[in-house]
């Protein structure tokens, strides 16, 4: 077994970014098969929860911001087609909130994690070690910054490391802030951590895709994980159009229940002068038009019934799911 120790930025990363599902599913599938231990300090653990909505909401607001200056430049400087590209953008934009619901469920995969995982507490002696690094000035805080939280962090993994050298076949640790931590070559640890990745079994990363690249096979993990089968949100014309379907189909069942209601002769057809109906009777101009809607649909859907019960209740049940979705009640089945 390996131990995998990710900065909190890291986790941060793999919690807010489409981009990184991929590597959270591989975390999860060798975490799941014993092949890696999560190793967690308890301030990694703190950060992440003090941060995790701050970082879902400053997400939606750049792709808020960005989908509103694409569309501005689309609308100054758009040609041919831009009408159709706007579209996209204002489609993107109504999905914001739900991307943002995306964002915390992707948080509590990662807690579930953090649930699994080697928890460290903070030492006594990995802050001495790290107050030590301040006061001599070396990595991390070698750019005049607070770089406290930093400097304990890889104590914490060098205490670990050095406790249970005996149990585990790798030790890898994984920040993408290669400011405080890299040599000029970023894939590289700062020198000033020679002591702690001083052997193969002690390794450093700046992305966990490479710590994580002998240890999982992509195309394994993308078949056990069923990552490629991951389902896109559904866009808001997507919705639209789907509803337009269920409402056309729901409408015409009702159509020919109508029409074979009259055919049974309870529902009379009456003169369009012949003032209002009773609620068994329907002006015979009104029902031609009812007829060429029917047409219409019949024409626009190569599927239009007729329908077993179930079926029947499937369509009401979508239509009623999707108006629920853009802001109806439940059960609001008006055609």
């Amino acid at each position: 077994m390996h131990i995998l120790m990710l900065d909190t930025c890291v986790w941060l990363e793999l919690a807010s970014k489409k981009s990184e599902m991929r590597t959270l599913a591989a975390i999860e599938y060798l975490v799941e098969q014993g092949v890696v231990a999560v190793l967690l300090p308890a301030l990694v653990q703190e950060e992440f929860e003090r941060n995790k909505d701050r970082v879902a909401d400053q997400t939606r607001k750049r792709l808020s911001q960005e989908c509103k200056l694409v569309k501005e430049i689309l609308v100054s400087f758009g040609g041919e087609g831009k009408q159709q590209a706007i579209a996209v953008i204002d489609d993107v934009n109504h999905r914001l909130p739900i991307l943002s619901e995306a964002n915390h469920m992707t948080s509590a995969r990662v807690e579930a994690l953090f649930a699994k995982a080697i928890v460290v507490p903070t030492s006594d002696t990995a802050m001495l070690k790290a107050a030590q690094r301040a006061i001599a000035k070396i990595a991390p805080f070698h750019k005049d910054k607070n770089s406290v939280a930093d400097a304990v962090l890889l104590e914490l993994f060098d205490e670990f490391r050095k406790s249970a050298v005996g149990d585990y076949e790798s030790f890898r640790f994984v920040t993408v802030n290669h400011h405080d931590f890299s040599d000029s070559d970023h894939r590289k640890p700062h020198t000033d951590f020679a002591g702690i990745f001083d052997d193969d079994r002690s390794q450093f990363f700046i992305t966990p895709n490479a710590a994580l690249l002998d240890l999982a096979d992509p195309g394994e993990v993308d078949f056990e994980t069923g990552y490629g089968w991951e389902e896109e949100t559904r866009g808001l014309l997507e919705i639209l159009d789907a509803l337009d379907e269920l409402t056309d189909k729901v409408w015409y069942n009702r159509h020919c229940n109508r029409a074979n209601r009259i055919e049974m002769g309870e529902i009379k057809l009456i003169p369009d002068v012949a003032g209002r109906p009773a609620y068994d009777e329907i002006h015979e101009g009104l029902w031609r038009g009812a007829l060429a809607a029917a047409k219409a649909v019949e024409d626009k859907y190569e599927d239009t019934g007729p329908w077993t019960d179930f079926e029947w209740g499937m369509l009401n049940g979508k239509l009623s799911a999707l108006r629920w979705v853009l802001g109806d009640d439940w059960d609001m089945l008006d055609t």
